[in-house]
């Protein structure tokens, strides 16, 4: 009986520095540029690689990077631009078992170098994150986005499809711990997201025509965040945005600043477009003010969560679920504990079912 063909493993040359005492990223790329594709990779065991600039892979497909546990480390402020890794197109790759650290160890925030992530995947066609970390970014833990822009309207061949995050730890990123910009058929799971300076989880379109559907979030942790633990705002209505599932995730630091009120979840659609097909079941929030707000949104199944209200000043009466203009919405056995209302609802929102919820 024929055996299956087992992928050949190339180890990092240990002439490439491993202690973090110089940038290597070129050396890096110019030795994985040798390495075919199909192949996996090791790098030294709990090693530790500096870097200036990007590692890039581009156009590859079928690799399988594995860290073994070392780190990725910023070892100067570098460019506006930098990621510690970039995957570009191609697809089916796999890095696991490896960390990244940039230059912000405080994870604060700043415009000018808010595109420092830790995973930029553009692109790709298939990849796994598997057991990664990514600290201290100026930008993203990880971002998700196109290899490169066409005209196409909701159908882009170069957004990032098929993206599997499972295992991961981001933690001090300077925006958002996964941003979804631009991909389809995403799963963040079994992660722990914070503490991040904006929001958890952002599923956020630059324009209408990108996309940021099929999406599934679950038993994750998520820390401190400035702006949502799940936010979905910006740009984009059906069919580019929506179908998301949120399910059995924790919140352990409660939304917002000191005194502010934002959500934890947060779905507004833009002016004169819809979102559709939204689950959030089986989750632990912590809400100031609302838990969950919905704006134009359709087909909503809000069902078994615990969300817990602290009482903040000036944020007002305390409500389970806030809807804008939204429609077909299921709200059943939720415990929304501290607050004044189960649900509000505007003139124009229709279809609203509300059944076994406490406020107790």
């Amino acid at each position: 009986m024929c055996q299956p063909a087992t992928a050949a493993v190339y180890k990092v040359p240990t002439k490439i520095k491993s202690n973090c005492s110089a940038p290597v990223e070129n050396k890096i790329m110019a030795w994985l540029a040798t390495v075919p594709d199909g192949s996996t990779v090791q790098f030294g065991a709990g090693r530790c690689y500096g870097q200036d600039g990007t590692i890039t892979l581009s156009g590859r497909s079928g690799l399988v990077i594995d860290g073994q546990g070392s780190e990725f480390r910023a070892l100067t402020a570098g460019g506006s631009h930098r990621a510690n890794w970039r995957l570009v197109n191609g697809s089916n790759l796999t890095l696991r078992n490896m960390a990244v650290r940039g230059s912000n160890p405080q994870g604060g925030y700043d415009p000018s170098i808010e595109w420092q992530h830790g995973y930029s995947v553009e692109g790709v066609q298939g990849v796994t994150l598997s057991n990664v970390q990514a600290r201290d970014t100026w930008g993203d833990g990880v971002m998700l986005w196109h290899g490169s822009h066409t005209p196409a309207c909701g159908d882009d061949a170069s957004s990032a499809r098929n993206v599997l995050i499972a295992g991961a730890l981001l933690e001090r990123n300077g925006r958002q711990g996964v941003a979804v910009v631009d991909a389809e058929n995403v799963t963040l799971q079994d992660s722990t997201v914070g503490p991040v300076a904006w929001s958890s989880v952002d599923i956020e379109t630059d324009d209408d025509c990108e996309i940021a559907r099929h999406i599934t979030i679950a038993r994750n942790r998520f820390g401190a965040n400035r702006y949502g633990a799940i936010a979905s705002v910006g740009f984009g209505g059906d069919p580019q945005v929506g179908d998301v599932t949120v399910t059995d995730n924790t919140q352990t630091a409660e939304t917002g600043l000191p005194g502010e009120c934002w959500a934890p979840v947060r779905i507004l659609s833009p002016d004169a477009l819809y979102r559709t097909g939204y689950t959030f079941r089986g989750n632990r929030f912590l809400a100031r003010r609302n838990a969950f707000e919905f704006r134009r949104v359709r087909n909503i199944d809000v069902s078994s969560n615990s969300v817990t209200f602290t009482p903040t000043t000036g944020c007002g009466k305390r409500t389970g679920v806030l809807l804008v203009d939204s429609h077909t919405v299921s709200i059943s056995w939720n415990s929304f504990s501290g607050a004044n209302y189960v649900f509000r609802a505007d003139s124009l929102s229709t279809g609203i079912i509300a059944t076994g919820n406490t406020t107790g």
